[in-house]
Parts: C-alpha cells; structure tokens; sequence
C-alpha cells in the first residue's frame, strides 16, 4: 500500500514538472512597466532646470523585464525624441558579470513610414506586438524570467548581510560651451565591511560636446531575485541637439556584492 502511494505520489509530481516546464517553454513576455526617473532627475540635475520652457531635462523611458539564474539582466528603454516626431526604443540583455551587451535590439522609425516619408505613429505597445515572437525567442534564449514588480534601491542601500553605497566620481576641467567638460567617470562599489571595488571606468578625451555628459548619477539599483548581484542604473545628462532642453540616457552596470573587493587600510 505505501509502495502504491509513494508511486502515485511520484507520478502526479513528475506530471506537474512536465506541465509546468511546457507551460514556461510556452509563455510568452509581456509587455514591461516603465520605473520613472523624472523626479530623481530634477533632484540631482537641478542646474538644467529653470522657469524658461526651454530649461528642463528630458528623461528617457526605462522599462526593467526581469533576470536569469546566472547574471544576465534584460530591459527595456525609450531614448528620447528631440526634433524629428519618432519613436525610438532599445531591447538590451546585457550579461551582469562583465557588462557586455548579448542582445540589442533597436527600433528603425524610417522603416515605417507614410508615402510622404514621415514617421508612422507608434509606441510601446505597437512596436511590442509586431516584435514579440523574436523578443520572446531571445529573453527564452538566454534565460531571462520576467519579473511583475520592480523595486529599485537607492545608491546607499542594505542587502547580503551588508551595507553597501554606490559612489559615481566625475572628473572635469574647465572648458565648453558649460564652463566644464567631463573628462571621465568611474563608479565604486564600497561597503564598510567587505572592503571596495571599482566596477567601471570611462574617459572622454574628445572635445565634442555630444559625446561626453553635462552631469552624471546613480539613480539606484534593482537586485536580482536569485542571486547577490544588483543593476546599477546611472543615469548621464547629453548636451541637447540645438542646447537646453538637454536628455539623458542610463548606462547599466552589474555589481556582485559578494566578491572581488578589496579591504581598505
């Protein structure tokens, strides 16, 4: 009788992995919410703001879908549209260990045009449904689960067992059409207990005002539910095509908050 059960027991779980396995095999994404940044922007760009119409910041949209068990993290943003009246928008997987990108797609406004050559309205939603087949394919491929709710951490936060704070170091020298340029930044990771690290370092040697950012922050991170590693999210205000109002873009980085830090003396 025990064996009997122990078997159907062992039946019914095994029938349950196969559906469920069928069923994430099957599923699809759908289509990601934005996490805001308008409110951090005019809190740590105050300068670009100002009473004029044409003293703000536009701010991109960033859309976070989710992680895979091994580091990768993948979303989704709207670079801003200065002049031309298109929509423009990036799907990115980008492994977390290394930061190197394994997937971009990005979307081609003057492939959808009317017969006088001007943009065809769309949006998320559009451009979601017309590229879920392939978006599905590659977030399958690389093992991304999405997730239903994000919570972004702020650069000084708790988590591990520890606390840790996220330092953006910007160094300029006087110059350009702002009194300053950046000439490089680079992001620590520092907490009191493990030590610090350095997770990436850019430098700008060009005097072109569109490459190199006005200002930089770190906005925050989103911690991955499977293992110790965290998605900073650094956001860079780019010099506006004709000047104010300026825009910004993210740049992505991955933190392991477990390992590669050295002790301070």
């Amino acid at each position: 009788m025990i064996r009997t059960t122990f078997r159907l027991i062992l039946a019914v779980l095994c029938l349950s992995f196969f559906v469920n396995s069928q069923t994430a095999i099957r599923a699809t994404y759908s289509i990601p919410r934005a996490v805001g940044f308008e409110s951090f922007s005019r809190r740590a760009f105050k300068q670009f703001y100002g009473p004029e119409e044409y003293r703000t910041v536009l701010v991109a949209g960033f859309y976070p879908i989710g992680w895979s068990r091994d580091g990768k993290f993948a979303y989704y943003t709207e670079p801003v549209d200065e002049a031309c009246g298109c929509y423009f928008a990036e799907l990115i997987i980008q492994d977390l260990k290394n930061d190197k990108i394994l997937y971009n797609f990005k979307s081609d406004p003057n492939a959808r045009v009317r017969k006088d050559g001007s943009p065809l309205p769309d949006d998320l939603r559009k451009l979601w449904r017309r590229n879920q087949r392939a978006f599905t394919a590659k977030l399958r491929e690389y093992g991304i689960v999405q997730s239903a709710r994000f919570s972004l951490l702020p650069a000084a936060f708790a988590a591990a067992g520890n606390r840790y704070t996220a330092k953006l170091t910007r160094v300029t020298e006087k110059g350009g059409d702002y009194d300053e340029r950046t000439r490089k930044l680079s992001l620590d990771l520092i907490s009191p207990t493990l030590g610090s690290k350095t997770l990436f370092t850019e430098s700008f040697k060009s005097d072109d005002d569109y490459s190199e950012p006005l200002d930089a922050a770190v906005a925050g991170a989103f911690k991955s539910p499977f293992e110790n590693r965290v998605a900073f999210v650094v956001i860079k205000v780019q010099r506006g095509w004709e000047g104010p109002p300026h825009v910004t873009d993210f740049q992505i980085t991955g933190g392991d908050l477990t390992s590669g830090f050295r002790k301070t003396k």
